[in-house]
């Protein structure tokens, strides 16, 4: 049977025992690829309705309409995925979604309905301060990194994760995609933007970031650590005051420790640099905390379960943790596309304005981060960096009221 938002009623209602036959099943289609800020653009997703009973549906296929285009992606991402939901359901407990059932041979899955909690990009936006969000993503890493990592797992169990979580064609999308910059001269561009990628071929231009940068995207493959999330980023966390849950694990492969921290801060680092604009002072210290309570808690559960001195590991994962954050954090930026951490800003100045301080934030933790010891000196330079553009930004300001 042919799976869409038609058939599958029917489909679920013949295959699983979750649902009354006799009663209705609503399904609604949530993929529309005519909605800008749909995440998920490689899968379909559907709720479903029965009663007060609500699930989710991701369904898999090898191509999707979307803005972006891709070569064929194998669907049985989709199995691996559920299995992954599983495995860190048993290993972060409260912090991802329940599953119910999963069909390998069509490629789907169903999951718990999250709609009572808000997406994180979005409750960032708004400017929602959740005092807990850095110690609950550090944990929730933490906890998912070390009982899945190399050192902590015998031999043979580690090998099979390895070869069960190769997820050969969504590191490809990592290491050929999002990671890196992209290449040409886009036609049709408003001056703001040819300015952004302006900023980018300046940040290049140097021998030494683009080495560093390639090999940090060679990481990703050679350095098998332990088994990270590969899309956790800001719009894949459902949050309230007291709820923390994750999902879309369909990336899930072995890679580095530090490749999921850095991933999640570049959200971090675009919001900072647009609260930094709409001058909200109060947002941009409590996301500071953010940076610094993730990377704490993480090698507080880090130190706490692995036996040993790791103060050495500590600094590669921090200084590598940094150098993701701002590859991820700069090519959003140049990539040009929709970007929410900075569409709620009042005007295309103001958003071009953060945009450009986000990416001078970003290449300055790139090019310092080997020198950078700790969160609180990392969280020192961007505040610099931030104070530094904004002074002179009112300079420069000042000078155009004079002239004018």
């Amino acid at each position: 049977m042919e799976i869409s938002e038609d058939t599958l009623a029917d489909y679920l209602l013949q295959r699983t025992a979750l649902f009354d036959k006799t009663s209705p099943l609503i399904v609604t289609a949530l993929s529309n690829e005519k909605d800008k800020y749909v995440d998920g653009y490689l899968n379909y997703l559907y709720t479903l309705k029965q009663g007060n009973r609500k699930y989710v549906v991701k369904h898999s296929k090898k191509t999707i309409s979307s803005g972006i285009s891709l070569a064929p992606i194998d669907p049985k991402r989709n199995y691996l995925e559920y299995m992954t939901y599983q495995l860190r359901a048993g290993l972060a407990p409260q912090m991802v979604p329940e599953t119910y059932y999963a069909d390998p041979n069509d490629h789907l899955f169903i999951m718990e309905d999250l709609s009572y909690l808000t997406v994180l990009r979005f409750s960032l936006c708004r400017g929602d301060v959740l005092p807990r969000l850095g110690k609950q993503v550090g944990e929730y890493l933490a906890r998912t990194h070390v009982a899945t990592s190399k050192m902590k797992l015998p031999s043979d169990y580690w090998r099979a994760l390895t070869s069960y979580f190769k997820n050969t064609d969504m590191r490809l999308i990592i290491t050929d995609f999002i990671l890196k910059p992209p290449e040409g001269l886009a036609k049709d561009l408003t001056p703001y933007q040819k300015a952004l990628r302006d900023i980018l071929d300046t940040i290049l231009q140097e021998p030494t970031t683009k080495h560093d940068w390639d090999n940090l995207i060679a990481r990703i493959s050679s350095k098998d650590e332990c088994l990270i999330h590969g899309d956790f980023h800001s719009s894949n966390v459902f949050v309230s005051q007291n709820s923390f849950k994750v999902i879309d694990m369909e990336y899930t492969m072995t890679g580095p420790f530090s490749y999921d921290i850095g991933y999640f801060l570049a959200n971090i680092l675009s919001q900072y640099a647009a609260f930094s604009i709409r001058g909200k002072d109060s947002m941009c210290t409590f996301l500071l905390q953010v940076i610094q309570d993730t990377y704490k808690t993480y090698f507080s559960y880090f130190s706490a379960h692995m036996p040993g001195d790791h103060q050495e590991r500590f600094l590669e994962i921090l200084q590598d943790s940094l150098g993701y954050l701002a590859m991820a954090n700069i090519n959003r930026v140049s990539h040009l596309g929709e970007f929410p951490d900075f569409d709620c800003l009042d005007n295309s100045k103001a958003e071009f304005l953060a945009k450009g301080l986000s990416m001078m934030l970003a290449q300055k933790l790139f090019n310092n981060r080997l020198q950078l010891t700790t969160p609180e000196q990392a969280c020192e330079l961007i505040t610099t960096t931030r104070d530094n553009f904004l002074r002179q930004l009112i300079t420069t300001n000042e000078n155009a009221l004079i002239l004018s």
